[in-house]
């Protein structure tokens, strides 16, 4: 791997674990290390590796093996989990307890760690999550153009966009990199309503990934992060992350009636697909959204495959 930064970000993602695992992963040829996706603690079964799509297994010896025995790989315990646990938190569970109840932490560099447990319950509310039993640490990349011919287009049309693809075919990849160039390239005003965290990656209120000249509204909920940004931030495009329900649709409706563009993503692989998602129809209704993209498969993340125009959507 020639990058050198690019693959101390990467390295960065097991810095929390025990040290075979910190080793192992290191010690990955650079072509694997490259397409290191995940990093999965399971209570009781094997340190899981996804490279390139495909499941590998930490051995005791701290090789990779694409199979195992029990009895020969590394077995995540519930020492190992806690331990994880506590340094993911940096030592201060109290201090992630929002991020926690959402099942998730955010890392260093905009790494994830999915947490999966039992959850504690207050009136219909979840208010912690204990006994931790899986962790899955997503690997943060920035891939930078991805996005350029799109941004270019979009810089030269009047519309929206709205961009569709399955799990892990790079949508926030493409929403990220969008943000980028068009805040600095092309001077847009942008704001980006990052609900969950997973555009900006922000640790510590910085931003883990290159937005550009963007804001960036965290954790806030998209109804009230669109609200926010066009009550004080004057926003000629606004990015947001996977929307999909009646409330997005109404925030976008308000948006779009303010004259300001729309970025946004949904889980849909086709146009098929697309029609069949619920509240699909009144968010296409808006109007805020010219066209629709269509990603590749997750084995090329960020590739766009197909555009069509909005309103052929539900046309029959």
């Amino acid at each position: 791997m020639n990058d050198v930064k690019n693959k101390n970000r990467i390295l960065s993602a097991a810095t929390p674990l025990q040290p075979i695992i910190r080793t192992t992963i290191s010690n990955l040829p650079d072509e694997n290390l490259r397409e290191l996706r995940e990093i999965r603690l399971r209570i009781g079964l094997p340190v899981t590796l996804n490279i390139g799509g495909v499941h590998k297994f930490i051995a005791k010896n701290g090789c990779v093996t694409d199979s195992y025995t029990m009895q020969n790989m590394l077995v995540c315990n519930e020492q190992m989990m806690n331990d994880a646990f506590k340094n993911i938190c940096g030592f201060s569970v109290y201090a992630h307890l929002s991020e926690i109840t959402s099942g998730y932490i955010t890392m260093p560099f905009g790494h994830r760690a999915g947490i999966c447990g039992t959850a504690v319950l207050s009136e219909g509310k979840i208010i912690n999550i204990r006994d931790i039993s899986s962790i899955s640490i997503r690997i943060s990349r920035q891939v930078k153009d991805v996005s350029r011919d799109m941004s270019s287009r979009f810089a030269k049309s009047m519309g929206g966009l709205l961009i569709c693809g399955a799990p892990a075919s790079g949508k926030t990849t493409f929403l990220r990199d969008m943000a980028r160039i068009l805040s600095t390239e092309y001077s847009f005003t942008t704001s980006v309503v990052d609900t969950r965290n997973e555009l900006s990656g922000s640790y510590r209120g910085k931003p883990q990934n290159d937005l550009g000249f963007s804001d960036v509204l965290v954790s806030y909920p998209r109804i009230k992060g669109i609200e926010h940004a066009l009550r004080s931030l004057s926003p000629q495009v606004i990015i947001c992350d996977e929307i999909g329900d009646k409330d997005d649709a109404d925030a976008i409706l308000c948006a779009a009636n303010s004259g300001v563009r729309f970025i946004a993503s949904i889980h849909a692989s086709t146009p098929q697909e697309l029609k069949e998602r619920r509240f699909a129809k009144e968010i296409i209704d808006t109007n805020a959204f010219s066209a629709v993209a269509f990603l590749s498969s997750p084995l090329t993340p960020g590739k766009i495959t197909r555009i069509i125009s909005a309103g052929d959507v539900f046309r029959d």
